[in-house]
């Protein structure tokens, strides 16, 4: 009996979000309030293999969330390398030796990296947000650094001290979590192996390359090239400020379809990126913006004269 309602629960969610969906994509004046979370990972396996560039990628993204989109900082989780503990865990790029990662990703003086990414925080991070997500929520997570292709041919994510994490594994954690939309980037190697196990309806998944290769760093500043580029065109500007075309049509906001293909452009590395949505259409809707906001969901329409959302779910005004 227990094991039928449960079911019966899972399908009544499922039918939930697959309603929520259509009535946001069809309607252009559905206005549902909800809220976004954010997960940020970076395992670095040890400090040998943890480079400077995976911290650089975590911290421009995070500061992008955070002071041009004003995403609260309870809504990010950090789990980064070894967390917030002083030992030196961090291979610095350009020079010998190591160093401790910062907790300060953003520059303001206090302490926001909490979390090291291990197998048990990851698990406990989703078992978590399964209890926070409502079905008008949105979850957005981002990947980077090393994945490893085995022997056997099998893929993996390398966590911190040298901890795995498999395609299935890591969908176990995410399915967990049900919000009106889930956003994922993945920029660590064979990338593209994860993206089957992960695929879902009302998911947007960007793999920095395809199933069988290696992702690539810069090779003119210490981060990964493709998800660099991609902060690049959400953020509008590059690492020093320095605005970037990354708004195609103008209209003020960059989609996801727009921020992938400002990356795929700019990426001069030898690899192949994908990018996957159900319905295909929601990646042409779901925009961050920094202009005039009130709450809302996701854009109904890609048309540029009708009304945008950002990820935040907050209705846009365009400049």
């Amino acid at each position: 009996m227990q094991s039928f309602r449960f079911s019966l629960y899972l399908y009544i969610m499922n039918c939930m979000r697959h309603l929520l969906l259509l009535a946001l994509l069809g309607c252009a004046t559905a206005v549902l309030a909800g809220e976004t979370y954010a997960v940020i990972i970076s395992g670095g396996r040890n400090k040998m293999y943890n480079h400077e560039r995976y911290w650089n990628d975590c911290a421009f993204l995070y500061r992008t969330l955070r002071q041009t989109y004003h995403l609260s900082q309870d809504h990010i989780t950090l789990l980064m390398a070894d967390g917030d503990n002083p030992a030196n865990d961090m291979l610095c790029d350009g020079a010998t030796g190591f160093a401790s990662s910062p907790t300060d990703l953003d520059g303001d003086g206090e302490q926001d990296l909490t979390l090291a990414a291990t197998y048990q925080n990851l698990d406990d991070t989703f078992r978590w947000l399964s209890t926070m997500l409502a079905y008008n929520d949105r979850l957005f997570i981002f990947i980077t650094d090393h994945g490893e292709q085995n022997d056997e041919g099998d893929i993996h994510l390398w966590l911190w001290g040298s901890e795995k994490l498999s395609p299935q594994e890591l969908a176990m954690m995410v399915n967990r979590c049900h919000p009106a939309t889930m956003n994922i980037l993945l920029g660590q190697c064979y990338a593209g192996a994860f993206v089957a196990s992960l695929r879902g309806e009302g998911r947007i998944i960007t793999a920095v390359c395809a199933a069988d290769q290696m992702s690539w760093a810069c090779k003119d500043r210490p981060y990964d090239e493709f998800v660099y580029h991609w902060t690049c065109a959400i953020a509008q500007h590059d690492e020093h400020d320095q605005p970037v075309s990354s708004d195609a049509n103008g209209d003020g906001c960059i989609t996801m379809q727009e921020a992938y293909n400002y990356a795929r452009q700019h990426d001069c590395r030898p690899e192949t990126s994908i990018l996957t949505a159900l319905p295909s259409i929601l990646a042409t809707q779901w925009v961050f913006s920094d202009v005039e906001i009130e709450n809302g969901i996701i854009p109904p329409s890609v048309s540029s004269t009708s009304t945008l959302y950002d990820l935040q779910g907050r209705k846009v005004r365009k400049k």
